[in-house]
């Protein structure tokens, strides 16, 4: 019986060790090699190389599209396209660690995004002031992006933004901790972060190419850390004085959020209005975390009022 204990205690330890190991989907370098092969745009910048997507009119107002925690940038394609239509140039850009830009091995807060959109604005000697989309996670980054460089933007544009007082769920107050995140998040992170997608969404059926999209990126070496590192470091639901400074300032501001919301909660957008004045809100029903994918015809029409109003 003791010999039986030994060999199961001796088995789990094993898989303990190795489970990581197996369940880890990131095999690939993403390096200059890979990168011509995507046939894609990139940018070097002193933090790393940036992929980017831009389109449209070359004398049109600039909108630049920053996306949320972990779904890269063809969450903005569908709303891009149809804002190119009425005339306007659109930028859209892989936050360092996904898609397909370079996961440099750093702490990724909201200044490593400030700078990475100052740098590619300045790679791709775009000097007008912009049009600025961020969300979820991105209503972080672009919101630092306005405080330290007011004169670079002309509208700001939230989509659900995250930063506001919220429950996390228990697995991201886990994963927080010292090397019980690291652990997790080599075991589990992949497919608890599959399976989050469809939390975004008011009706997941029609998207079924979703997850394809999103998982991509998970195959190249760093992605996990460079979730991992913005979970602890991005000020997640802490962010709210920051927002109260960005109320102080006169920028025309668009709040957009979808009232089934299991992300960021609707709810939050009452403390938004209340930190943000003066702010124009497009509340979507029926419409969850990502309504600018779910119905970008929907969040275009506003957007587009927006822009021509203010």
């Amino acid at each position: 019986m003791k010999r039986l204990q030994k060999v199961l205690l001796f088995s789990i330890l094993i898989l303990i060790v190795v489970l990581p190991f197996i369940n880890d989907k990131e095999r690939v370098s993403l390096d200059e090699a890979y990168r011509k092969k995507t046939g894609s745009t990139f940018l070097e910048t002193p933090d790393g190389f940036v992929h980017y997507q831009l389109g449209g009119n070359p004398s049109g107002e600039v909108i630049v599209f920053i996306h949320g925690f972990s779904t890269p940038l063809f969450i903005f394609e569908p709303l891009a396209k149809l804002l190119e239509k009425e005339g306007y140039r659109t930028l859209r850009l892989d936050l360092f660690g996904r898609g397909l830009s370079d996961r440099p091995n750093t702490t990724y807060n909201p200044d490593l995004f400030k700078r990475q959109i100052l740098n590619t604005l300045d790679g791709l000697k775009i000097r007008a002031p912009i049009n600025l989309v961020g969300t979820s996670m991105g209503g972080i980054v672009v919101s630092r992006f306005v405080l330290d460089e007011p004169e670079r933007v002309k509208r700001l544009v939230l989509i659900a933004p995250a930063g506001f007082p919220m429950n996390l769920p228990l697995v991201g107050k886990i994963a927080r901790l010292p090397w019980i995140g690291e652990y997790l998040m080599k075991t589990l992170g992949d497919r608890t972060l599959l399976k989050g997608t469809k939390t975004g969404f008011y009706n997941m059926e029609k998207f079924p190419d979703f997850n394809r999209q999103f998982s991509e990126q998970m195959e190249f070496k760093g992605f996990k850390r460079a979730i991992l590192s913005s979970l602890r470091n991005m000020k997640l639901e802490s962010f709210l004085e920051e927002y109260r400074l960005l109320g102080g300032m006169k920028i025309p501001k668009l709040l957009i959020w979808g009232r089934e919301d299991r992300v960021v909660p609707f709810s939050n957008s009452r403390l938004a209005l209340e930190v943000l004045p003066d702010t124009v809100f497009f509340p979507l029903d029926a419409l969850g975390h990502v309504p600018h994918y779910e119905a970008p015809e929907v969040v275009a029409k506003g957007l587009l009022a927006f822009l021509k109003k203010n």
